[in-house]
């Protein structure tokens, strides 16, 4: 019997990233799962079905992480074709590039659909420069006490090397943890006060996002005091540390987003 294909599909960060790519596959294949809880789709509801016109399976942690899309998988060896779907781009989540490149060396034949992803996002939305980000780092919540102070240290060498840090921050869909920009600036300073290296200041301005590329979006510039006492809201929340020094068209695109966003952010709990 014919084996049927598997499709890793990204659907950008809200319903209306869907790529006409991404769309012709989902309405061809005969079942379509949905990745739940490695990242949160914006502005959902039921717009994601309206958007797909066809029903979504949608996958827990331990359907993809302890299982291996068993459930997927059995329906790809009936010879069905199956869409597996990914918030943002499917190559960005260590756990979906481990899955894919075992389906494939276990003979699946497995194909990977781009999507808009959280990385090129930001750029398009804040008018930063895409060669001024180094390496990204994601901040958590201490586990057992522990506090995990990696970040700070990539926040250092990128700023030594005069180039913005993006932070994305904790998200567990299954669990409800959703870190907030106020939290993750809390940590950062107490990764400060513990190493004391001159790395992060209040005074420093940074940029505060919430619900990328949706209708209700946050894009907030400001001093890392500032930022820390303003109601992001919902999420998803990330925070951009910004490179010492800034090219004179990104500082434009800053005086821009601060005017478009002012009266939002200009409001605090």
């Amino acid at each position: 019997m014919r084996k049927g294909k598997i499709y890793f599909v990204g659907i950008g960060l809200t319903p209306k990233h869907v790529t006409l790519q991404a769309l012709e596959v989902i309405k061809r294949v005969d079942e379509v799962y949905m990745d739940s809880y490695t990242s949160l789709l914006v502005d959902d509801g039921n717009e994601l079905a309206k958007v797909l016109g066809r029903e979504v399976k949608y996958l827990r942690r331990t359907d993809i992480e302890d299982k291996s899309l068993r459930d997927a998988i059995k329906k790809v060896d009936e010879g069905l074709d199956v869409a597996v779907l990914v918030v943002g781009d499917p190559h960005i989540a260590t756990t979906h590039v481990a899955l894919i490149n075992e389906l494939r060396m276990r003979g699946y034949d497995v194909e990977v659909i781009p999507g808009i992803s959280i990385f090129c996002a930001v750029m398009t939305y804040t008018g930063l420069s895409s060669y001024r980000f180094g390496k990204p780092a994601t901040i958590v919540f201490p586990k057992g006490g522990v506090e995990y102070g990696y970040p700070y240290y990539v926040i250092k060498d990128n700023k030594e090397r005069g180039l913005h840090t993006f932070l994305l921050l904790e998200l567990d869909v299954e669990k409800g943890v959703f870190m907030k920009i106020n939290d993750a600036i809390d940590i950062l300073l107490r990764f400060e006060e513990r190493y004391r290296e001159g790395v992060l200041s209040l005074d420093e301005e940074a940029v505060g996002i919430a619900r990328l590329g949706g209708k209700d979006q946050l894009i907030c510039v400001d001093r890392l005091s500032r930022l820390r006492e303003i109601d992001f809201g919902g999420p998803p929340h990330s925070l951009i540390i910004l490179a010492p020094k800034l090219h004179f068209v990104e500082e434009e695109s800053l005086k821009v987003l601060k005017s478009e966003f002012r009266e939002r952010c200009s409001k605090a709990p």
